[in-house]
């Protein structure tokens, strides 16, 4: 035992200080996702986002009272905002989706905006940010899959705010990760860290999955089909 001890003492100092290492690697690392930017990204993102919601909203009030009519971004059968509007999907979670967009985007423009000035934030604060976006960014994926699958058809106004909402939600993880507060060490702490390669990826795919669903359609509009 007196012979094992040391060497346990000794492998665990190598331990301990091979992570030490590691996490003042990391720390001393080109920063990514400041504060300021990341809360830019959020208040410009929200911004936008709010405004497709209340945009979103106010046509659903619309049809609501002219039921069957034509809308301004009912530009054919497979790109309608009407048509979405029309499933239950728009009210997912009992109330219409437009309306948790106008909330939601303009808690994260006020976290946004506090960002940007450098304001000193709680860890919970940071948490449930990350949170919002999380669930924000489901949501996005759960309608995306739906329009696209299942719908079949696209709403210009949600597509903006799928567009919005990405670089919103990775920036967010990025910078939780920066400080610390969400421990993602290694390769995948430096992966989450490069959330504009994370967001262009992302913008790439869901391009690819609606080139794929809408094929016949693309090729009906150009005159191929």
């Amino acid at each position: 035992m007196s012979q094992s001890s040391p060497d346990a003492a000794a492998d665990e100092a190598a331990l301990r200080a091979e992570v030490d290492a590691e996490l003042a690697a990391e720390r001393a690392a080109k920063k990514r996702a400041g504060d300021r930017r990341v809360g830019l990204v959020l208040l410009v993102g929200a911004v936008i986002g709010w405004i497709a919601a209340l945009a979103l909203f106010m046509d659903k009030i619309f049809l609501s009272a002219n039921p069957g009519a034509q809308l301004g971004c009912d530009v054919n059968p497979f790109i309608s905002c009407g048509t979405v509007m029309e499933t239950w999907q728009a009210s997912a979670l009992g109330i219409p989706n437009m309306a948790i967009g106008l909330g939601g985007y303009a808690i994260m423009g006020a976290t946004g905006a506090l960002l940007a000035s450098r304001a000193a934030l709680p860890v919970w604060f940071r948490w449930a940010a990350l949170g919002g976006m999380v669930f924000a960014f489901a949501l996005v994926h759960f309608l995306a899959i739906s329009a696209i699958f299942v719908i079949h058809a696209l709403c210009p106004w949600c597509l903006v705010v799928w567009v919005v909402t990405a670089p919103m939600f990775f920036a967010l993880l990025a910078s939780t990760v920066e400080r610390g507060i969400l421990p993602a060490r290694g390769v995948l702490g430096r992966v989450l860290r490069h959330w504009i390669v994370l967001t262009v990826a992302w913008y790439l795919l869901v391009a690819i999955v609606i080139l794929a669903g809408f094929w016949r359609q693309w090729l009906a509009v150009l005159g191929l089909g």
